[in-house]
């Protein structure tokens, strides 16, 4: 007996199927070609209108400072509610801010839940450096609006994390006045031991010098403390006090471009328009089956 050998099965060809597909896809396009065109005339039609009855948008970004806490020496940064990430976002957006705002700028709670924003502003530093600056952003529908409610939110901030910072500064202050009557005082002091040195004796002239002596003494302490609290208060004053950097001015933000608008709507409405060219027959025939 001879062996038949099976012939190897020779692949079906495929390009006919895909070129008679592609033929009938494209006899529907040029059959229905009003479709797309429609589609698009239409989804862009409706784009345009929808950004000519779109209201215009105000918005000002005001950027606030919230300080570096020092210590009462100076010498190492402190963890405060001004370093807290979070504090500067629940700020602007609480409850109690909002209120004040609303009544101060005629903004509604609405408008400010929905307009109100905040984004810290990375610096060069290190990464695990709290952030310094913050952008505060107020979205709304009238210019003098949102440029009051910027400015009141900035302020805000600045109010709530500059508590510590301001005590310091006062107590700087006060230590300053302080050492400054003391040396006024001296000053006096001394002028008056000076002009009895020119009737005195020689034992009330070694008396008086010795109290000369304990006065420049004297006032040598005040001046150096008087200089530490000056540098100190500098510090406070540039450095730790938080402050608002730029005040938000609003300016125009259109809400929809009219042209992107058209664009994309009339994309939109071609997409439709061939999709529904390429369907019209298999559902019209399901239909007739049907």
């Amino acid at each position: 007996m001879t062996a038949t050998k099976d012939r190897p099965r020779t692949p079906p060809d495929l390009e006919p199927e895909r070129e008679v597909d592609f033929g009938r896809y494209l006899d529907a396009l040029v059959a229905r070609w009003w479709l797309p065109v429609a589609g698009l005339v239409i989804g862009a039609a409706i784009g345009y209108f929808l950004a000519l009855g779109a209201k215009d948008v105000y918005r000002a970004q005001a950027t606030v400072y919230v300080g570096t806490p020092f210590g009462p020496n100076g010498a190492n940064p402190l963890n405060t509610i001004a370093t807290n990430p979070n504090t500067v976002g629940q700020v602007a957006r609480g409850q109690q801010t909002l209120q004040e705002v609303a009544r101060s700028s005629g903004m509604s709670l609405r408008e400010l839940r929905a307009g109100v924003s905040t984004r810290p502003i990375k610096s060069g530093g290190p990464k695990t450096a709290p952030n310094q600056l913050y952008a505060v952003t107020v979205e709304g529908p009238k210019r003098g609006e949102v440029n009051a409610a910027a400015a009141a939110i900035a302020d805000r901030i600045v109010a709530v994390t500059g508590g510590y910072a301001k005590f310091k500064i006062n107590t700087f202050k006060t230590q300053i006045a302080t050492d400054q009557q003391q040396l006024d005082g001296i000053d006096a002091q001394a002028d008056q031991v000076r002009a009895q040195l020119n009737n005195a004796s020689q034992t009330e002239r070694l008396t008086l010098g010795t109290l000369l002596l304990t006065m420049e003494q004297r006032r040598g302490t005040l001046e150096q403390d008087r200089l530490q609290a000056r540098q100190l208060l500098a510090l406070a004053e540039q450095v730790e006090l938080p402050r608002v950097i730029q005040q938000g001015v609003a300016a125009k933000a259109t809400a929809r471009s009219p042209r992107n608008s058209v664009v994309v709507a009339g994309l939109i409405g071609l997409i439709v328009g061939l999709l529904a060219a390429l369907l019209w027959e298999p559902v019209a025939a399901r239909a007739k089956s049907d």
